[in-house]
């Protein structure tokens, strides 16, 4: 069975000071691809408010949802804008991060992303999907500009209440987001 790849593993990595021997990716590029997806929700919703067309819209959700389609089902090396902005920092030392969260993060985007482009293309809906854009801008922006990966630390936090089971490895994360709600 076919079983995407959520990120590198790479042979003698600590975070923090500890050892990581599961899959990573790096931070900086996420974030950079977080700032970039901001301004491209920002696109589709203030043109899609503006003109009461969902034109501009119709053309930046699709995009949006089939690169998180392959970062998640494929492999996040893969995604384009992911492979731009890692070009983008590459002379910036990478912040590796735990992969298996910023997965679940992506997972909920993309189901965010489907909503919209299904609420916006197929039904023609604008008013709904531009409320579900706002709630996408409101967590980009958050992930971009405040380094706070708001699905991440759900992640954690369902983890750390056993509703999601524990890994062999306790990841780190970058800023110990991954300690939160640990006692």
């Amino acid at each position: 069975m076919f079983k995407p790849k959520i990120g590198e593993i790479i042979p003698d990595l600590k975070i923090n000071w500890i050892p990581a021997p599961y899959p990573v990716v790096d931070d900086n590029a996420v974030r950079a691809w977080a700032g970039l997806m901001f301004v491209l929700w920002m696109i589709a919703l203030v043109f899609s408010l503006t003109t009461h067309t969902p034109l501009i819209a119709n053309i930046i959700v699709p995009i949006i949802t089939l690169d998180l389609f392959i970062k998640v089902f494929i492999w996040p090396k893969y995604s384009p804008f992911l492979i731009i902005w890692t070009h983008l920092v590459k002379n910036k030392k990478p912040e590796w991060v735990w992969a298996k969260q910023k997965q679940f993060a992506w997972i909920i985007w993309l189901a965010l992303a489907f909503m919209v482009f299904w609420i916006i293309s197929i039904f023609g809906k604008c008013w709904p999907g531009m409320l579900l854009c706002i709630i996408c801008l409101i967590f980009m922006w958050a992930e971009a500009v405040l380094w706070n990966c708001i699905w991440c630390n759900v992640y954690v936090s369902l983890r750390n209440k056993w509703y999601i089971k524990e890994e062999e490895y306790a990841p780190v994360c970058s800023w110990w987001a991954c300690d939160i709600g640990k006692e």
